[in-house]
């Protein structure tokens, strides 16, 4: 197939969308398929077009007059959403007509989707999906009446819809009612073999680790709180959190509160190899998220072989096997009581996980990537999933 992938974010920013986006492309182009990728040219300073690993990108200006900018007396932003509202559509619709796509993906529907319809129209033939990744659901829609109106109306024009989970798809039709018959469920996926080889961190002391943007949804807060509480039981484990973002300082105030500055390590923004190496060195891997539509970093401490240890929010208990990992409910006296005896069972080589790994394998993104080539086909072909 021809596959037009659209994402509002892609490499080189990190995070989940743009994970997904990154390693459905490489799976599509090993398994035979031709792809493209557009996405947001921001910062401004990155090219308009590269090619990597022989995969075309191309960076546009997804920008349009919203009356927020008039709101923030930024008329330059509202005039330049002018000229890029017609811009941009007239690139993407050439793009669009030279590449001949059999199917558009748009992943997360934002402001960047609303260019697609337009593009397509005289092209019937082109199938169009929409892939929806958490805030685009539970975030943005419930902002304003402009972009609830946006997900409803591009919601119902979209040929198909994929949801990272089954809380997701359920958020969607709790805005869009019609989408049930519509939507259908693939999780996101993982490198298992990348995870399971990697080399372990090398640290003074036993670790639990953590990851992601230090954000007060992550519950990084909640891990700080909790690990305090038992850490004098258990003077040789510290704790890592790994990520950066606008909590960071009230996380290193509670530290210093905590007098926890030698037991709990801030490591800040680190590489996907450093990620896999931490992983594959720590005695456990614990998921304090408040929000979370998916949960991709529990499944790569399965990959890494590692137990873990996560909140029973959004899409966690759809994937996460219970034993030898552990649901926890938001409440600080449970993190005690599960910290307490993961804990100890560790200082006994007793916590174990090895099932994890085959079970994460079973989620490779090579799998992951089958299942919206099936969607694909399905909607190409008979202009519905079944």
């Amino acid at each position: 197939m021809r596959i037009l992938l659209i994402a509002s974010r892609y490499l080189p920013h990190h995070g989940g969308l743009e994970s997904v986006v990154y390693h459905l492309a490489e799976e599509f182009k090993k398994q035979g398929n031709t792809v493209q990728i557009v996405t947001n040219r921001y910062p401004r300073t990155l090219p308009a077009k590269e090619e990597v690993n022989g995969i075309q990108i191309t960076r546009l200006h997804f920008l349009l007059p919203d009356i927020k900018y008039l709101r923030h007396a930024r008329l330059d932003l509202w005039l330049a959403g002018l000229w890029y509202r017609f811009r941009t559509r007239q690139i993407l619709r050439r793009i669009i007509r030279e590449f001949q796509p059999d199917v558009i993906n748009n992943h997360y529907l934002n402001e960047v989707a609303e260019f697609t319809p337009y593009c397509l129209a005289g092209l019937p033939t082109i199938r169009w999906i929409i892939s929806l990744h958490g805030g685009d659901v539970d975030g943005e829609p419930l902002l304003n009446r402009t972009n609830k109106e946006r997900f409803g109306r591009l919601s119902q024009q979209a040929n198909g819809l994929t949801a990272c989970s089954n809380f997701l798809a359920l958020q969607a039709q709790a805005l869009e009612p019609a989408l049930q018959e519509k939507i259908k469920v693939i999780h996101n996926g993982v490198s298992a073999e990348y995870f399971a080889n990697a080399k372990p961190y090398l640290n003074d002391h036993p670790y639990i680790f953590a990851v992601g943007q230090l954000a007060p949804h992550k519950g990084f807060d909640l891990l700080i709180e909790s690990f305090t509480q038992v850490a004098g039981k258990y003077p040789n484990i510290q704790l890592c959190i790994a990520g950066d973002g606008e909590e960071k300082s009230a996380l290193e105030t509670l530290i210093r509160r905590k007098n926890m500055e030698q037991r709990v390590q801030l490591l800040g923004k680190v590489d996907r190899k450093t990620v896999a190496s931490l992983m594959a060195g720590c005695i456990f891997v614990a998921m304090p998220s408040r929000r979370e539509s998916f949960g991709i970093v529990a499944l790569e401490g399965m990959a890494a072989g590692k137990p873990v240890l996560a909140s029973t929010v959004g899409g966690l208990p759809e994937f996460l096997p219970v034993p030898p990992n552990r649901l926890v409910t938001l409440e600080v006296k449970a993190w005690i009581t599960v910290l307490d005896e993961w804990m100890a069972l560790a200082t006994t080589k007793q916590l174990k996980a090895d099932s994890n790994t085959h079970e994460a394998h079973k989620r490779d993104w090579s799998n992951v990537a089958e299942q919206y080539l099936r969607i694909y086909k399905s909607v190409h072909f008979l202009g519905l999933p079944k």
